[in-house]
């Protein structure tokens, strides 16, 4: 598969890759990184990526072990189509070529206008401001396809991400009976 030409529509969606939405940010202690959508050259990098995750943030992200991303997981992660969804990735060159450093995405419920959050950021970059700025990134995006809600399922024990999301405003709700909680904001427009 060569690179995907925004001018040409792509097979998800027959909507343009939205090269709009590549932008570059300078992070705390002045990591400089870009930010853009994910595509599905990118496949190789972001199987690399889960593989440097560890077993905690599988789980986190997951809410279950995998010792692998399944090829079919692999191609729904990277063929999006940007007309209903969003999904960014964080990147950075390392070592004379690209790395993801993290993901967010917000993938629509079929015929609604809610969508779900999953950010997932490698161990080694965690800290850094990487998941707020994919998470700011993807809710104004979401905003902009007319979503009018987010949400997500965060284990107890994934605290750093908890405190996130009370940070960017999501409602932040434990549910008893399945131990997990269950974050959740509305969008109106400039909401963040």
């Amino acid at each position: 598969m060569g690179d995907l030409d925004v001018t040409e529509p792509d097979e998800v969606s027959g909507a343009p890759y939205p090269e709009h939405y590549r932008t570059n940010a300078v992070l705390k202690g002045g990591l400089s990184i870009s930010v853009r959508p994910i595509k599905p050259e990118d496949a190789p990098l972001l199987v690399e990526f889960f593989n440097g995750l560890s077993a905690a943030s599988v789980i986190f992200r997951f809410l279950t072990h995998l010792k692998t991303l399944p090829p079919e997981w692999v191609e729904h992660f990277t063929r999006i189509d940007y007309s209903q969804d969003v999904a960014l990735v964080a990147v950075k060159e390392i070592e004379s070529r690209e790395r993801i450093l993290g993901v967010c995405r917000i993938m629509r419920q079929p015929g609604s206008a809610s969508g779900e959050i999953a950010v997932v950021i490698a161990d080694d970059w965690q800290g850094k401001g990487i998941g707020e700025l994919l998470c700011r990134r993807c809710i104004g995006i979401a905003q902009e396809l007319g979503m009018t809600s987010i949400w997500g399922i965060v284990l107890p024990e994934n605290k750093k991400f908890v405190a996130l999301a009370r940070k960017l405003g999501f409602g932040v709700e434990l549910d008893p009976g399945a131990g997990l909680y269950r974050i959740e904001m509305k969008l109106i427009s400039g909401s963040l």
